[in-house]
């Protein structure tokens, strides 16, 4: 979900597996300078960057909203924006990665901090909710943890340097999360990963706890994650290699990578932030650095791009269906956006 290092400076990304806490601390904290350094933002795209992002078919977005006009839901959020989700009662929990909370945002759009995390949970950028209402998390600064949201305690899980049945350091710095219908997670492994260090990975994590790798390497920052609506297909994109990829899922954390191929490939812009998917498959990209949501249909043909109105940021971080509405997470200037859309999203256990 959220690039520390080069959506600010990749360059100066953690550069090896991290073997200690210390060393990913001290590693993450020179990225968050380097973040800090690079506040004044470049101009934003115009329409032009996307004129012809993709090969295949046009669909055209008729079939996805009417007139597509973003809305400004609110900007009363900060703290570089991420991992939009609602619950069951429609209560929209968002990250504020810099800050180290998790906002709590009331349906007319209002802020408040819902919890603060511990000192450990440095750089959340990745939420979801179980079936059970457990909110679950993946901080880039830590790794993995869930939250009971009537007490609101916070539960680490396994962090990089220490995951049961795999060697410390195991995880770089975890980026996104994607539940599936058995409780299982998939979660993207991206810190320290670049189009020349491609040493991204992806981990599963069934219901009982157990962790494994599905791919240990090879992937270009591996960012967004998400399950096709029948579960049969898993799409990631790499924001280093402006990239979806889609990979068939044999069965809950069993993948086929040997089948696995390039969904679609982006232009302009920095690279595909997060996922989501509607109810008929149609797959919806944050565009990072153009200012877009970009939809494609199951085969990969491309409906066009949903653009941000002129004065909103050029960086879109995440998006959430709810009530008829996609929502968009912006960090560059920490607003919330929402677009009328005429398929329901995909359909989530935590009412997401």
């Amino acid at each position: 979900m959220w690039n520390v290092s080069e959506k600010k400076h990749r360059s100066n990304r953690v550069t090896g597996t991290i073997t200690t806490t210390g060393a990913l601390l001290l590693a993450l904290a020179c990225v968050f300078s380097a973040l800090l350094s690079q506040a004044d933002a470049r101009p934003r795209p115009e329409a032009a960057s996307q004129a012809s992002p993709v090969g295949g078919r046009v669909l055209g977005l008729s079939a996805i909203c009417d007139d597509c006009r973003a809305e400004k839901f609110t900007s009363e959020c900060s703290g570089f924006l991420e991992a939009p989700v609602f619950d069951r009662e429609g209560t929209l929990w968002v990250a504020g990665i810099l800050k180290s909370v998790i906002w709590r945002v009331t349906p007319d759009g209002h802020c408040a901090v819902g919890m603060q995390l511990p000192a450990e949970v440095k750089y959340p950028c990745g939420l979801r909710f179980s079936q059970d209402g457990t909110l679950y998390g993946v901080a880039m600064g830590y790794g993995l943890f869930s939250v009971d949201m009537s007490s609101k305690k916070v539960t680490l899980l396994a962090s990089g340097a220490s995951l049961g049945g795999l060697p410390d350091g195991a995880f770089h710095g975890l980026d996104d999360i994607f539940i599936d219908r058995t409780g299982g997670m998939y979660l993207t492994d991206a810190a320290g990963s670049s189009v020349l260090n491609p040493v991204g990975q992806l981990f599963y994590r069934d219901s009982g706890g157990n962790v494994k790798r599905l791919i240990s390497g090879g992937l270009m920052f591996p960012n967004g994650v998400v399950l096709s609506p029948d579960e049969k297909m898993l799409y990631i994109d790499e924001w280093a290699a402006n990239r979806i990829l889609a990979v068939p899922v044999v069965s809950p954390g069993v993948i086929n990578p040997g089948w696995g191929y390039v969904f679609a490939t982006l232009s302009g812009g920095h690279g595909p932030d997060s996922m989501t998917a509607d109810s008929a498959g149609n797959i919806y990209v944050a565009h990072y650095g153009s200012g877009e949501v970009l939809m494609f249909a199951p085969n990969g043909d491309y409906y066009g791009p949903i653009r941000l109105p002129e004065g909103a940021g050029s960086n879109p971080t995440n998006l959430a269906f709810h009530n008829g509405y996609l929502y968009i997470t912006e960090s560059e200037k920490g607003e919330i956006w929402r677009v009328k859309t005429k398929i329901p999203g995909i359909s989530l256990y935590g009412g997401s």
